[in-house]
This record gives structure tokens, C-alpha cells and sequence, in this order.
């Protein structure tokens, strides 16, 4: 058959929303309308590509097969307008999707979203999390427009650089230290710790860095965002050693000081990547351009 476009979008809008209504929702279009041009796609392939599940719908083995190949098709098509017209942030309704680790998102998250109302008002910025380890194909696949990480082996097949550099700090519970004593190693390794431990294989890079120069940590709680690390060390009264700008954003709200390290841990980078096919995206570069300027802010203020 000569494929339909309108039912390709609708194919790969369930895909990635794996839920009819949310589909419509994206697509501008009714529920009714999306289930059937989903009718459509399985009289002619022969398939029911989608089978309900408890919370939307669940692909079949032939959806999952064929999905790669549309989404990059449809791709390629959007790239081919997007470089014929020229782009306007401030008209563009495109949708910008990123991948960030959990630092970037962290320290980037609120200032693109306040970059994105002023610049591009009408434009929709998502946000998903990312693991230790990138899988090129996920940019590849045109899902994800860029990545923002710590990535220890970086695909070969992706423009890789550096983006951001911070350092390490102590967030401390103020009972925990009598007034005027300075934080030395040895109360560092007394006090209760709470420890960020990501899921799975991704470690923060505090764990590297103590592990080198032997500096020891009294773990009393491990919790998994940084976030979460403020509010524990308030009710435990006291310490965590984290990003120094997760230190910044979080200390005065728990009413926390923001001491440094008894021992230099150096510091960490964190690296933004993309697919080579976007480098000629005038969208893509202008995402590339606002997150290289708030990264250079950041270098600035310190």
C-alpha cells in the first residue's frame, strides 16, 4: 500500500504514549478518530499491533518490529520541513524532548523551563530520566533530542562535550556542629551520613572520589535523589556531601549549612550528547546554543 502519514503519526503517537486518549490528546484530534485510523493500520497489516492493557495499551511483537522504522521515517520527514522553513522560537510549537541524568536535571530542569516561557513560549519541553549507560540508539531513533549525563564510555557514533563542571560540598545539620567548629575529618567520618545511591549501576561521583583519598562516610540512611538528601539530613541532624550546586539550591530551605569538604574531592563533569544527523536542525541548534548558554552562566557564577 501507499502508506497513509496521518496514520503513521497516530502509530507512533501510541506507540510512545502506550494510551489511545493520550495519543489523541498529543495528535489535537478525538479518542474516536485515533481508534480508527488504529483500525485501519490493522486491516492492513494484517496485525492488532496494540492489545489493551491495565493502564493504556501494550504493543504487539509486529508493532515493536515496525516502530523504528516509522519513527525515523516520520523524522525525516519533519527535518526536511524544518530545513526548508526557517525557525522562530518564538512561534515554534515543536515538542523538545531530553534525556537528563539526575544532577542535570537538577540544576538545568528550572532554568530551561524558564528559558523555554521566555524564548519559546508555545514550544513543549519533556523531560525523562537517563541511566549510567547512554544507548546511542535512543538519540539515533529520533526519540530524544539530546542527552545531558555523566557518561563514563561515550558512543562513538555521537557529538560528545563537556558542559558543565561542579564540585562537591556538605549540607550539615547546624546541631550537629557547636557554634564555630569547624568541619574537620573527623567529624566529617563521626557524624550520620545520608548517602545518594541511584538505582541500579549508576553511582554518584562522591563515592569514586572518597574511595581514592580514604575519607570515610557513616552511612546512617541511603536514599536515591539528591533532593530527597536535604530534608533527611534536617530530621537526622546530620550530613551529606553532594553536588555543590545541589548544596546551593537546597541548604537554606532546610536550614542547613553549606560548609566544604574536610578533603579537596575535586570535581565532576557532566557532558551533553546528541546524533550528528541533527547537527543542520535550526531547532536542534538553537536547543544546543540556550543549554550552552545557561551552562556558561553557570561556569560564571561560580
Amino acid at each position: 500500500m501507499t502508506p497513509d502519514i496521518s496514520l503513521l503519526r497516530v502509530f507512533h503517537a501510541v506507540m510512545e504514549e502506550r494510551n489511545v486518549t493520550a495519543a489523541a490528546q498529543r495528535l489535537g484530534q478525538s479518542q474516536s478518530t485515533v481508534s480508527a485510523a488504529l483500525s485501519r493500520l490493522r486491516a492492513v497489516l494484517g496485525d492488532e499491533l496494540f492489545l489493551r492493557a491495565r493502564y493504556g495499551v501494550e504493543p504487539t511483537e509486529k508493532a515493536l518490529e515496525i516502530a523504528p522504522d516509522i519513527a525515523a521515517g516520520l523524522e525525516r520527514l519533519e527535518q526536511a520541513f524544518r530545513a526548508a522553513e526557517p525557525f522562530d522560537p518564538a512561534r515554534t510549537t515543536r515538542r523538545f524532548r531530553l534525556l537528563l541524568g539526575p544532577y542535570a536535571e537538577i540544576v538545568l530542569a528550572p532554568e530551561l523551563a524558564a528559558a523555554f516561557a521566555q524564548e519559546a513560549p508555545s514550544a513543549r519541553l519533556e523531560i525523562s530520566p537517563i541511566g549510567p549507560d547512554l544507548d546511542p540508539r535512543v538519540l539515533a531513533g529520533h526519540a530524544f533530542d539530546l542527552a545531558v549525563g555523566r557518561f563514563h564510555a561515550p558512543p562513538e557514533d555521537l557529538v560528545v562535550s563537556e558542559l558543565i563542571n561542579d564540585g562537591f560540598r556538605c549540607i550539615v545539620a547546624p546541631q550537629a556542629l557547636a557554634d564555630g567548629a569547624p568541619l574537620d575529618r573527623a567529624l566529617y567520618e563521626t557524624l550520620p551520613h545520608v548517602v545518594i545511591a541511584p538505582p541500579g549501576k549508576w553511582r554518584t561521583g562522591v563515592y569514586k572520589r572518597t574511595e581514592a583519598t580514604g575519607l570515610r562516610r557513616n552511612t546512617t540512611v541511603e536514599v536515591t535523589h539528591f533532593l530527597t538528601a536535604a530534608p533527611t539530613v534536617a530530621r537526622l541532624g546530620g550530613i551529606a556531601t553532594v553536588p555543590a550546586r545541589v548544596a546551593a539550591m537546597t541548604a537554606g530551605p532546610y536550614g542547613l549549612r553549606n560548609l566544604p569538604v574536610p578533603i579537596d574531592l575535586g570535581t565532576f563533569p557532566s557532558q551533553i550528547a546528541w546524533h550528528p544527523h541533527l547537527r543542520r536542525d535550526p531547532g536542534h541548534a538553537w536547543l544546543r546554543g540556550l543549554i550552552a548558554g545557561l551552562a556558561a552562566r553557570f561556569t560564571a557564577a561560580g
